[in-house]
């Protein structure tokens, strides 16, 4: 308990809202699944119902939506990725509760759970040219300004490399960044640093496991890049014993938000090229 109180203040002196701060900035935030309460004809998502394993019904929904709403708008960031969203209208409602002006990305996926990826981003800011979907990520080719800029959203896709290569992800003149859950993909392998290194070597992560923080979800580049890569948490994320405030313990209601926290990045030098 010790070493997780150290590792605590650690992280929450090191985060700082990064609005104003720097020119741009994207979130991941995996929600821990995300459902509506009516039952899918494509998926079992029975659980996720009013009589089904969690009870979830109209209050509880509406509650979680609120909760990852007020995430959203704690990171004030230009682009902000979540994963674990069931379908379009979770999406639209989210977006209804948050109090920035967000435009948004959803695309249905054949994802055995039903749950896919959302983008928010501010629309003066991020000016996309194609969207791709593939197998467990989600590419968003577009620009910043008149910079070019390809954000790879990625969770457990066992072909994001393949992804890379049919798509031309891999030309010089590309600047990439691939956050998300990257189930063992080698970064170096296609010249990519993982930003979140840094963070993870000062003991810090997204998620609590068996005392330990475990940096679950990670954010690579493949260029240099002058700003900050870290774990983004607030006390009112926490439970009382300092691990990230998850909507259930088990099947327990806890009303929280989910068992991961947001990891982001915000720099400025690929503004300025």
């Amino acid at each position: 308990m010790q070493r997780v109180l150290s590792v605590l203040f650690l992280l929450l002196t090191a985060i700082t809202s990064a609005r104003g701060q720097e020119s741009f900035g994207i979130a991941y935030y995996d929600v821990d699944g995300l459902y509506d309460s009516t039952p899918s004809q494509f998926y079992n998502d029975t659980d996720y119902t009013p009589k089904g394993r969690f009870h979830w019904d109209e209050n509880r929904y509406n509650t979680k939506v609120q909760n990852i709403a007020q995430v959203v708008d704690s990171l004030a960031l230009s682009v902000v990725i979540l994963y674990g969203i069931e379908n379009e209208s979770v999406v639209r409602d989210i977006v209804s509760a948050s109090k920035e002006d967000y435009a948004y990305i959803h695309r249905q996926s054949d994802s055995r759970d039903g749950l896919d990826f959302a983008v928010l981003y501010f629309g003066d800011r991020l000016f996309i040219d194609r969207i791709i979907e593939w197998r467990g990520a989600l590419c968003i080719d577009g620009s910043i300004g008149h910079t070019p800029l390809t954000i790879i959203a990625n969770h457990r896709s066992q072909s994001l490399g393949v992804m890379m290569e049919e798509y031309d992800l891999l030309r010089e003149d590309k600047n990439i960044v691939i956050l998300g859950y990257p189930n063992r993909m080698n970064f170096d392998r296609y010249d990519m640093h993982d930003a979140t290194l840094a963070a993870e070597r000062q003991g810090r992560g997204n998620q609590l496991s068996q005392g330990r923080w475990l940096m679950r979800d990670r954010i690579a580049t493949n260029f240099r890049w002058q700003g900050h890569c870290n774990v983004y948490i607030k006390s009112w994320l926490l439970d009382e014993k300092g691990a990230p405030k998850a909507t259930f313990d088990k099947t327990k209601y806890r009303g929280g938000y989910s068992k991961y926290l947001p990891v982001f990045i915000y720099f400025r030098e690929i503004l300025e090229n």
